[in-house]
């Protein structure tokens, strides 16, 4: 005998008994059907999706030795459970946009807030100032508390300015902001430097900036700090100093292929440029090179047969830089000016 009681919901899709019930449920008209109503329609349409998807892969299936009617009537069953089951945990929300649809009274209202509560979170609630409380006295002679008190006449005034050599690291760290700026910057180290080697102190500059890409591109550390390498020199076991790794192009059979190695890493480009400059003077395949003294053009040569880079057109490329006339003119520009 048919009861008033709630709709049992069906959990097997083969369950007559729940849709029949359904059925008499619903000629009713009564609220609590059209939860289920709209469960066994996105059941419906769940399955629609998963027949769907079965017949997409129905092409690769040609050959299977499990393509037969017993497995297809099984896999059907499975499918339309797995419809069933996703209709019941409300996966899709098919289901509830329907009952809201439906039924407008099952949406609950906004709760209300009664005033006293309408506060933002962790906020302490404002306290009224009392006007006839007596204010503290302001000692006028107190010393400000965003500047630092002026000494006495007669007591010593302490140094608390930062080491020339520290002021001088910052401005030098600063970033090139054109190609006249980093000639400029380097050309005293590459003076410095190309003396040491009896060679032209341009090449050397031509050759960071080749390296770097005009100081754009100098390789940082973990903490995005500068290793100021400017000439790519990579830190192998004889190095005793800081190092850095990064991903570099090497031309290996004429194909470049990327390779993570070490390189060293310096506190300032004068002590990169003076690195350079024992690396090159003490490592006996440069020993070449360096005879060809201020020929600037035979020397990037002589080094790049060395097997300084892997580049094949890596002393046609700095030659380029040099021969550049901006190159040319802020090179004769930095002589002018000292």
């Amino acid at each position: 005998m048919m009861t008033n009681s709630a709709v049992t919901q069906s959990s097997n899709y083969f369950d007559l008994q729940g849709l029949d019930q359904l059925r008499q449920k619903a000629q009713g008209n009564s609220k609590e059907s059209i939860r289920e109503v709209a469960n066994q329609f996105e059941s419906m349409f769940a399955s629609m999706l998963i027949k769907s998807m079965r017949q997409a892969n129905e092409a690769f299936e040609t050959d299977s030795p499990f393509n037969n009617k017993d497995t297809k009537f099984y896999t059907d069953m499975q499918d339309k459970q797995l419809a069933l089951d996703i209709s019941r945990h409300g996966s899709l929300g098919l289901a509830d946009a329907l009952v809201r649809q439906l039924d407008p009274t099952s949406i609950a209202g906004p709760k209300s807030v009664p005033q006293d509560e309408m506060v933002m979170p962790n906020s302490e609630t404002s306290k009224m100032m009392d006007l006839n409380k007596a204010l503290a006295a302001v000692d006028l002679n107190k010393p400000d508390k965003m500047q630092p008190s002026l000494p006495a006449f007669n007591q010593p005034v302490i140094n608390t300015a930062k080491p020339v050599a520290e002021l001088e690291s910052r401005v030098e760290n600063k970033p090139f902001t054109d190609q006249k700026s980093f000639i400029e910057t380097l050309m005293p180290y590459a003076k410095k430097a190309a003396k040491a080697l009896g060679i032209s102190p341009e090449v050397l500059v031509a050759q960071s900036a080749l390296e770097t890409g005009w100081g754009k591109k100098v390789i940082n550390n973990s903490d995005n700090q500068s290793s100021f390498n400017l000439f790519n020199i990579k830190a192998h076991r004889s190095w005793q100093g800081d190092k850095v790794a990064k991903d570099s192009l090497e031309v290996e059979n004429g194909i470049g292929v990327k390779r993570r190695s070490d390189f060293r890493a310096y506190d300032n480009y004068e002590q990169s440029f003076a690195d350079y400059g024992k690396f090159i003077s003490t490592n006996q395949r440069y020993q070449e090179a360096l005879q060809q003294g201020t020929n600037a053009d035979r020397y990037i040569e002589e080094i790049q047969k060395a097997g300084y880079a892997t580049d094949p057109q890596y002393a046609d490329k700095i030659k380029q830089i040099m021969n550049n006339e901006s190159f040319k003119q802020a090179v004769a520009e930095g002589e002018l000016n000292g």
